[in-house]
C-alpha cells in the first residue's frame, strides 16, 4: 500500500507543472506546501482578488482512482469545517482543484508530545465530528480520516480536507474497496471484509481522538504485519492522564465489531463532548443559499464579469472562473476580509450594457432567473406610512402652529400700550419659519424619500418676503 503511494508520488513529481496558460491566467504559484500519494499541493494567489488559495494538482494517469470523484464530492459539500472548493480546472495532463487555504497548518502541528489539553481537544474534535456528521448526512464517507487531513485555520478552527478516497454510501449497501492509511483503518478493512462506510469513519475518528489526547497513536508496531494484528485484536493502552470520560468515549469508538460502534450522532452526544457546552444540533445538509448574493454579483460586474454568465455559473455550480471569484468573495465576506481584497479590474467577454439591463433570452438559453428578474418592483414599506410634505407660503401658518399663540415674549409694561406687530414682521417668528423650512429640507434628503420609492421629490420653497418682492 505504501509502495504504491510512493511510486505514484514519483510519477506525479516528474510530470507536475503549473505553467499551463489555463492556470497561469488566473493564478500565480507561490510555493509548494505539501505532497500526497497521488497529488501535489501548492500555495497560489488568485490574481484578481489577491487571495491566497490552495491548489491540488492531480496528474492524469498517476492513479487508478477516478479523479472526477473528489471534485464531485467536494462540490456537494459546504460546511464551516469542510474545506471549500472554489474552482475545478482540467487540462489534457492535469486536474487542478482550487480550494480554500487554511494557513494554520495540520492538526499534528497543534498536538504536543504529551497530548492536547482536554478542553482544546474537545473543542477541535467536536468540529471534526460535526464535519463528519455533515458528510454522512449527505451520503458521503471520507474513509481517510487522520490528523494530516485535518487543517487548522488562523482562528484555530478545523477544516476537513482530502476527499480523494471518499465514496457515496446507501443504507444497507456495503463497500468492498480496501484502501486507506494503515494506522487509521478499521479491522474490517484489514481483514478484507465487506464493510459499511460510516462505522469505518467512526473507527478512524477514535484513532484521531486518541492521538489528540495522548500525542501518540493507539496502534504502533515495527512491521505492518504486527500492526495489522494489533488492529484486528483491538489492543491498545490509554495513558493514565486521560480523563475517565474521554477514556469512555475512546473505548466506545474503538470496538472491533463495527455494529457495536456508535453513530456520529451518538459520538457528538457523548457526555465528554457535551461537557461545558450544549450538544450541537445536527448540521443542515443544505446551507448554500438558493439564489446568489446580489451584493457580490454587483462587485463582480464592476470587476468586468458578464452578469448573465456569472449568474448561470453560480446557480448551476459550474466551478469555473466566475464561480471561483464569487466563492472567494463570499468567503472573504464571511471572514470579514471583504475590505482587504485587492480587487483588480479585469474585462471579460460579454455585453457592454450596464448590469441592470436584462437581455432577452433565446429559446436555447437555460431558463434561469436573472438578477434583474429576482428584483421585484419597489414597493412602500408596510411599516412606513405615506407622509405628505407641504410647503408653507408666507402668509400660511403650519397646522400645528395655527391654533397656538404667537411665540412672542410677554411685552414689558412700557410696551403694553404699543400696537402689536403682525407675525411676519416679528424677528422671533421669522426664526421659527426658517427652522421649519430647514427641517423640511433635511426631511426631503432622507434616502427613504429620495430613493427609488418615489420619483417626485418635494422641495420646500421659501416665498420671498415683501421687502424682496418690492
Amino acid at each position: 500500500m505504501r509502495d504504491q503511494c510512493s511510486q505514484s508520488s514519483v510519477a506525479l513529481q516528474e510530470q507536475s507543472s503549473c505553467s499551463e496558460p489555463a492556470f497561469t491566467d488566473h493564478y500565480m504559484v507561490l510555493q509548494d506546501i505539501g505532497e500526497g500519494g497521488f497529488a501535489q499541493l501548492k500555495l497560489a494567489r488568485h490574481l484578481l482578488t489577491g487571495t491566497q488559495v490552495a491548489v491540488k494538482v492531480l496528474a492524469k494517469g498517476a492513479t487508478k482512482f477516478t479523479l472526477q470523484s473528489e471534485p464531485e464530492m467536494m462540490a456537494e459539500l459546504d460546511h464551516p469545517n469542510v474545506i471549500h472548493l472554489f474552482q475545478v480546472m482540467e487540462t489534457q495532463k492535469y486536474l487542478y482543484l482550487i480550494m480554500e487555504h487554511a494557513g494554520g497548518g495540520e492538526l499534528w502541528d497543534f498536538i504536543p508530545t504529551t497530548g492536547m489539553e482536554e478542553e482544546e481537544a474537545r473543542r477541535m474534535f467536536r468540529q471534526i465530528g460535526q464535519a463528519v456528521q455533515y458528510c454522512h448526512q449527505k451520503g458521503i464517507v471520507h474513509l481517510d480520516l487522520k490528523p494530516e487531513n485535518v487543517m487548522v485555520d488562523d482562528e484555530r478552527n478545523v477544516k476537513l480536507i482530502d476527499f480523494g478516497l471518499s465514496t457515496r454510501v446507501t443504507a444497507g449497501k456495503k463497500l468492498n474497496k480496501f484502501f486507506g492509511t494503515l494506522l487509521y483503518v478499521p479491522p474490517e478493512i484489514i481483514c478484507h471484509q465487506e464493510y459499511e462506510g460510516p462505522p469505518a469513519d467512526i473507527w478512524s475518528l477514535g484513532v484521531v481522538l486518541y492521538a489528540m489526547l495522548t500525542g501518540i497513536l493507539p496502534f504502533e508496531a515495527s512491521t505492518d504485519s504486527k500492526l495489522k494484528k494489533l488492529i484486528r485484536l483491538g489492543r491498545y493502552i490509554i495513558p493514565s492522564h486521560v480523563s475517565k470520560e474521554a477514556k469512555s468515549l475512546i473505548c466506545e469508538i474503538l470496538k472491533v465489531d463495527p455494529k457495536q460502534r456508535p453513530t456520529i450522532d451518538q459520538v457528538l452526544g457523548h457526555p465528554w463532548l457535551t461537557q461545558g457546552e450544549e450538544a450541537s444540533p445536527s448540521s443542515p445538509c443544505e446551507v448554500l443559499p438558493k439564489l446568489p448574493d446580489l451584493t457580490i454579483l454587483k462587485t463582480m460586474i464592476n470587476m468586468g464579469y458578464d452578469h448573465y454568465n456569472t449568474w448561470v455559473s453560480v446557480v448551476r455550480r459550474k466551478f469555473n472562473d466566475a464561480m471561483a471569484t464569487y466563492r472567494i468573495l463570499q468567503h472573504q465576506s464571511t471572514q470579514g476580509e471583504a475590505s482587504t481584497a485587492q480587487v483588480k479590474p479585469k474585462h471579460y467577454p460579454g455585453p457592454k450594457d450596464p448590469p441592470w439591463v436584462c437581455h432577452k433570452k433565446f429559446p436555447s438559453e437555460p431558463a434561469l432567473p436573472l438578477p434583474c428578474e429576482q428584483q421585484q418592483q419597489p414597493a412602500r414599506s408596510a411599516s412606513m406610512p405615506t407622509i405628505t410634505l407641504r410647503c408653507f407660503l408666507k402668509d400660511t401658518l403650519p397646522p400645528s402652529l395655527a391654533s397656538q399663540p404667537d411665540p412672542v415674549p410677554s411685552p414689558s409694561p412700557s410696551q403694553e400700550t404699543s400696537t402689536r406687530q403682525p407675525p411676519d414682521r416679528i424677528p422671533g417668528w421669522k426664526r421659527v419659519r426658517r427652522r421649519i423650512a430647514k427641517c423640511l429640507r433635511q426631511l426631503c434628503c432622507i434616502p427613504c424619500f429620495c430613493g427609488p420609492l418615489s420619483r417626485k421629490r418635494v422641495v420646500p420653497v421659501e416665498t420671498p418676503s415683501p421687502e424682496r418682492q418690492n
